[in-house]
């Protein structure tokens, strides 16, 4: 009767003893294969990474495989380090006050100045002044009866620091072909030059060259000459009188009957 307890206890002690033999060359058997599988690894992965490298699958992953660069933005209580790279990209965002924004990318600077694009929309297009202006000239025209007749001449004149004398060197060049058809001319001596003209009280001072003085039409022809210049200057409301000078001198008769010693006006004639 107290045999048979014991033949059990012999037969479980030998089942656990088979299981842990089976347990520890089943750990062995995988640890040398592991090692087994390092060595091969280690003694040919140069090979291994060539025929992996081969196949496309592979390479698209380790191009996916990167790191990814993530910048830390900086908090606003936050100092930043001294050692921060110079060339990372800045970026300033002031108040939108109409003002410029100075964006900064790296070493460059892009300025968005939105309040002078604002004033330039605003700003009405500057108008261009024009370097004429309307002028009036005087010619005489010959009427069918043969009377001498003294008649107004718009003309656009180049704007210039002297208007009075712009106007004068103009009625000095004689008509043009367009007023000569329509029966216009000048009466004042061809080759006439205007060598100086100033204005002081309502008097033009002006100083002809000598060829003034010869009129091929006589006395009628020299006051309507000396017209010409008195109405055509008395277009400025500056000027009231005209006294001539030739060469610099006052002349006291300019041609028989034709006194010009003192300034002469519109009613003069």
């Amino acid at each position: 009767m107290g045999r048979q307890p014991a033949r059990k206890t012999r037969s479980t002690g030998k089942k656990r003893r088979k299981k842990k033999s089976k347990f520890h060359l089943g750990i062995s058997f995988w640890v040398l294969l592991i090692v087994l599988i390092g060595i091969i690894f280690y003694l040919f992965h140069t090979d291994i990474e060539k025929m992996l490298s081969k196949n496309k699958y592979f390479s698209k992953l380790k191009q996916e495989d990167k790191p990814l660069v993530v910048e830390d933005i900086e908090s606003p209580g936050s100092k930043k380090s001294p050692s921060a790279d110079k060339n990372t990209a800045k970026k300033e965002v002031p108040k939108d006050d109409g003002k410029k924004t100075v964006i900064k990318m790296g070493n460059q600077v892009v300025s968005d100045d939105k309040g002078a694009q604002a004033q330039k929309k605003q700003e009405p297009p500057k108008q261009i002044q024009s370097t004429f202006r309307d002028s009036a000239l005087y010619f005489v025209f010959f009427s069918p009866s043969g009377d001498i007749k003294l008649n107004k001449i718009n003309r656009k004149v180049k704007v210039s620091g002297s208007p009075l004398q712009a106007v004068m060197d103009v009625l000095l060049e004689g008509a043009t072909p367009d007023e000569l058809n329509q029966g216009y001319l000048s009466l004042i001596p061809p080759g006439t030059r205007l060598k100086s003209i100033r204005v002081s009280d309502g008097i033009a001072t002006m100083d002809f060259s000598e060829e003034f003085m010869f009129n091929t039409f006589g006395p009628e022809g020299m006051r309507n000459q000396l017209k010409q210049i008195i109405y055509t200057a008395s277009e400025f409301p500056t000027v009231k009188a005209v006294q001539f000078l030739i060469d610099g001198k006052k002349v006291d008769y300019i041609s028989e009957g034709v006194k010009t010693k003192e300034p002469l006006t519109k009613n003069s004639f």
